[in-house]
């Protein structure tokens, strides 16, 4: 093999005499349609959940880069319309369908997809299927959904104002989205709803809400149930449920989004202000399994979905503007690993009232949804004011904040939205709803307008990954593992291994021909996908074991990175993987 100092392809080559944490952005880069990033590493963690970047020219620029919108309210002929929350498969964006608005807020299930290789402002890039009607059961009305690298779960709520429900939709993303035999469905046999769920990258925790009488509201579930991925879908003993409840107390029940840490799955409380997370080590019905921590007298209101930067859980903060996060590195019930800071009026805009969360590697985000103003139903403000947060700065300070209004986007009344999906560079606000209708009391408008947060614009042009976060979004979930992403002149392309891989020495390589990526796992083609388009040309650094400014850190030793501007052949990789490993690698 032709020694690096003689490869004219070969821009960037470092190893553990000359390995730095950033490199200046090499004048002989000139990216234009083919890649090839390599690292040897040697990972010391098995917490397999959180962003870990190991090879990186990508810098979350420090100001906002701006947002798109487009109406995709009415997708072949369907009411596109209604949707909490969205999850992304490595191409498509799903958002779950929800509820119209219309008198005894009928649900439904009319799933829209949009393609994120399509022009966002393309009415061709969308698609739409009702899935209302599943293997003979009333499939309607779900939050949030969970991907396992094949099939996309949508987790159930409540049909219409009548019952609460647990009967999950699955699709199956190997076969045709308009399919009715790509979809199939299950009832779980439980009378109460699931209100956002976690995943480990076996089983699926759904977070419980509510029982009861759903016109009411005054039934808090605590009885959480797990899904086994790995099991036969609708073999009855692929689920189990406990009622976390009746040994932890009444006030550890009605749930809104859950999140996972790599070890731990959180539970956040929609209304007690008592946090609750699991042992995923643990046997599943073991009390001792569980923690309770009451947060109330740290300020702790409601709260929808969670988001997590690789070390702090942030709850989004639901009708008010208080964040609250837990040092995940401290005791779960240590009061002193837990933070507050009240956002509002941040950059001048009032900023509070949120549902879900994101973070892009250097920046946690949240969701604007509305603002409680008074004590009427109609007293509340439908707003787009985004708030983020950079972690590297202190979590009190105003000056570790910014603000952005995005209420008017496009010429689009873009407000109200429920959590939504990250592809890498863009975030996808699921369209919600903008409050009452002013002539039909008991309705409210739900909208299908999707807007889109840049969070990188022309600052990155490729990240390979050790770990990606699988729960960005606050409501949805996907499996972590390796992953490779790049930033081309049509968006964002990435390829993942949807697995996790085992503590010790590996070699990852993520290569790009301007046709498709192929992700290289210890010399061997784990993962591959089809996309075009000419990389984004910059002049930032390439950060090693971080995202340059930002998060992302590795927990291990990178021993070696090499970057050329070429696509290597798998025979290529095959020969490269044990080149910079330690003596005895």
């Amino acid at each position: 093999m032709v020694s690096d100092k003689d490869d004219p392809a070969v821009v960037v080559s470092l190893d553990r005499q000359n390995m730095v944490s950033s490199v200046r952005h090499p004048p002989g880069l000139d990216l234009t349609d083919a890649l090839t990033v390599e690292a040897w590493v040697d990972a010391r963690d098995a917490r397999q959940e959180g962003l870990q970047a190991l090879v990186s020219q990508w810098t979350p620029p420090d100001a906002y880069v701006g947002f798109s919108a487009f109406d995709a309210a009415a997708i072949g002929g369907l009411p596109t319309r209604g949707y909490f929350g969205a999850v992304f498969d490595g191409r498509y964006v799903y958002f779950v369908p929800e509820q119209h608005g219309e008198e005894g807020m009928p649900t439904h299930g009319v799933v829209l997809r949009y393609d994120t290789h399509g022009e966002f402002a393309d009415r061709s890039s969308y698609s739409a299927y009702d899935a209302g009607q599943t293997d003979g059961l009333q499939t309607r009305g779900f939050y949030g959904a969970i991907f396992d690298g094949r099939y996309v779960y949508f987790v159930p709520r409540q049909i219409d104002m009548v019952e609460y429900h647990s009967r999950i939709l699955r699709y199956d993303t190997h076969s045709d989205f308009d399919d009715p035999k790509s979809w199939a469905a299950r009832d779980m046999g439980e009378a109460h709803s699931q209100q956002g769920a976690a995943f480990d990258g076996r089983y699926l925790y759904f977070a419980p809400g509510f029982s009861g009488d759903p016109t009411l509201e005054d039934q808090y579930c605590g009885r959480v149930i797990r899904l086994d991925t790995q099991a036969e879908f609708k073999d009855p003993q692929s689920s189990t449920s406990v009622d976390i409840s009746e040994f932890l107390g009444p006030q550890c029940a009605c749930f809104d989004g859950a999140a996972f840490d790599g070890r731990y799955i959180y539970l956040v409380p929609l209304y007690t202000g008592v946090a609750v997370r699991y042992d995923t080590q643990a046997d599943f019905a073991d009390a001792n399994a569980w923690q309770r921590f009451d947060a109330k007298p740290l300020g702790f209101q409601l709260a929808v979905g969670a988001v997590f930067d690789g070390r702090y859980l942030y709850y989004c903060a639901y009708g008010h503007a208080t964040i609250v996060r837990y040092d995940t590195q401290g005791e779960f019930t240590d009061a002193s690993a837990w933070q507050r800071w009240d956002a509002d009026h941040t950059d001048g805009l009032r900023t509070t009232g949120f549902d879900g969360g994101f973070f892009d590697g250097r920046f946690v985000y949240f969701q604007p949804f509305f603002l409680h103003m008074g004590p009427g139903e109609r007293d509340n403000l439908f707003h787009s004011h985004y708030l983020r947060y950079d972690p590297n700065k202190p979590f009190a300070d105003p000056a570790s904040w910014q603000a952005y209004d995005a209420s008017r986007t496009d010429g689009l009344h873009s407000v109200g939205y429920n959590a939504g999906a990250f592809d890498g560079r863009y975030f996808y606000a699921a369209p919600w709803q903008q409050g009452p209708k002013p002539d039909r009391p008991g309705e409210f408008v739900t909208h299908g307008i999707v807007l889109r947060c840049d969070t990188l614009g022309t600052s990155g042009s490729f990240s390979l990954r050790y770990c990606d976060y699988g729960h960005n979004g606050g409501l949805n979930a996907a499996v972590p593992g390796p992953s490779f992403v790049v930033n081309t002149e049509r968006g964002p392309l990435s390829v993942a291994l949807h697995g996790a891989l085992s503590v010790g020495r590996h070699h990852l390589a993520g290569v790009y021909d301007g046709q498709r990526l192929a992700l290289y796992i210890d010399g061997e083609l784990r993962a591959i996908r089809e996309g075009a388009g000419g990389l984004v040309a910059n002049d930032e650094p390439i950060a090693v074991g971080h995202i340059h400014k930002g998060q992302g850190h590795f927990a291990g030793d990178v021993w070696g990175v090499r970057v050329a501007r070429v696509a290597r052949s798998a025979e290529y990789i095959a020969g490269a993987w044990r080149e910079k490993l330690p003596v005895g690698g």
